[in-house]
């Protein structure tokens, strides 16, 4: 399907670039869009991966060895609810909860950013951690 796409792919290469208060990377969009135009129904409404972005940065922020806690773990294995602010001046926050099959559930299934050093205390964290 991607190898096929001529159209979209096209217009993300013209359009699509980083820019003053634009947050368009092509690598991070390009997909997600495109299976949401082919099948709308058949993805997530929402990143299934946990990002940090507070620091507002081009990087969402980065967990180090001493940020890596139950606690950490514990608040992105609960997160149930997706919030998004959109990118126009409006500025509007929109909350959704995160449905699996109409169920309300965890939203994350990943975790980013994480530095090496940090591996050992997940790896000490995940031997005894559960989520749901």
């Amino acid at each position: 399907m991607i190898l096929a796409d001529s159209l979209y792919y096209k217009k993300f290469k013209l359009y699509c670039k980083p820019a003053e208060g634009r947050n368009c990377i092509a690598d991070e969009h390009y997909l997600p869009t495109l299976f949401n135009m082919v099948d709308p129904g058949g993805i997530s409404n929402w990143s299934v991966t946990h990002v940090d972005w507070s620091e507002g940065k081009w990087h969402p922020r980065s967990y180090s060895a001493d940020d890596v806690t139950y606690d950490l773990l514990k608040n992105i294995t609960t997160t149930d609810e997706n919030f998004h602010v959109t990118s126009d001046d409006k500025k509007l926050v929109m909350q959704k909860p995160c449905l699996w099959n109409g169920s309300k559930r965890p939203c994350y299934l990943f975790a980013r950013k994480f530095n090496p050093e940090a591996l050992d205390n997940l790896l000490k964290l995940f031997t005894s951690y559960t989520s749901v």
